[in-house]
């Protein structure tokens, strides 16, 4: 199944792709996109059950770090080249003539 590529889903591959190989903790993506974590970890789930994402959990003691276990993201190597042709496809559509002149039309008779 094809992933929909939302803005926010956008927002978060282009967060994900700023560092392609870093592992990143969810409430890190949280900070780099602004967007509630009740959006970015279904995104992240839908992601990763696409094979675009790999997760882990932190190997710590919550009691001894003060703080829960994060668990960290990180993109693979075919999500990132699949993140990519996305986000470019999205800019092409975008950037349509035909798409365009909708829009300046609809803003002139506003």
């Amino acid at each position: 199944m094809p992933l929909r590529m939302t803005l926010q889903t956008q927002l978060v591959l282009r967060d994900l792709l700023a560092e392609p190989d870093a592992e990143r903790y969810g409430l890190a993506v949280v900070d780099g996109t602004g967007l509630p974590p009740g959006t970015i970890y279904p995104i992240l789930t839908r992601l990763e059950t696409a094979g675009w994402v790999t997760s882990r959990w932190e190997d710590v003691d919550p009691r001894a770090e003060g703080r829960p276990r994060r668990r960290f993201y990180r993109l693979t190597a075919d999500g990132a080249r699949q993140a990519r042709t996305a986000l470019a496809q999205v800019e092409e559509r975008r950037r349509r003539p035909g798409r365009a002149s909708v829009v300046r039309s609809a803003g002139a008779e506003a």
